[in-house]
């Protein structure tokens, strides 16, 4: 009888426990795994940056043709104050987007020269070198938006 007991229990547990609700946010969340070098030349390296994000709908990956634009990834390069750029995630396949599950994953964000990674033209910063350092968060189809992150400082050589 106590066996029998004891495997009703099993079952009851097992059971729920495999039917639990996701309890991910719907507002998407990053944490910083990697950010290159604290030293870089600007015409011969190239920088990275590896962030991990989870969303608790699962709905990443805006749409390039929408209007108005909406991006996946958004930097701001602390040099200027030119608000943020916008960039797009690779096309998200959309039989691995299931709203109940959530999404989570890793970016790999490649900063290329010239468009992100440039010297201040005034002869200082042309001649010794240039420092910044960049802050980013993501969007997903909603609009939320996720949490901010600053990376840190890099220095980058002409």
């Amino acid at each position: 009888m106590r066996i029998r007991s004891a495997f009703y229990f099993f079952i009851i547990v097992i059971i729920f426990t495999s039917c639990q609700k996701n309890n991910l946010s719907n507002v998407p969340y990053i944490s910083l795994k990697y950010f290159g070098y604290d030293t870089i030349r600007i015409k011969y390296d190239t920088l990275f940056l590896e962030f991990l994000l989870t969303d608790g709908d699962g709905d990443l990956g805006n749409d390039p043709n929408s209007t108005p634009k909406k991006y996946d990834i958004y930097i701001k390069d602390f040099r200027f104050d030119t608000g943020y750029a916008g960039y797009f995630f690779p096309q998200i396949d959309k039989s691995i987007e299931i709203p109940s599950k959530g999404i989570s994953g890793a970016c790999l964000f490649e900063f290329y020269s010239p468009d992100i990674l440039n010297l201040r033209t005034d002869s200082i910063h042309t001649k010794f070198g240039d420092t910044t350092h960049f802050e980013f968060y993501i969007m997903d189809r909603a609009g939320h938006q996720s949490n901010h992150l600053v990376t840190p400082t890099v220095y980058m050589l002409p």
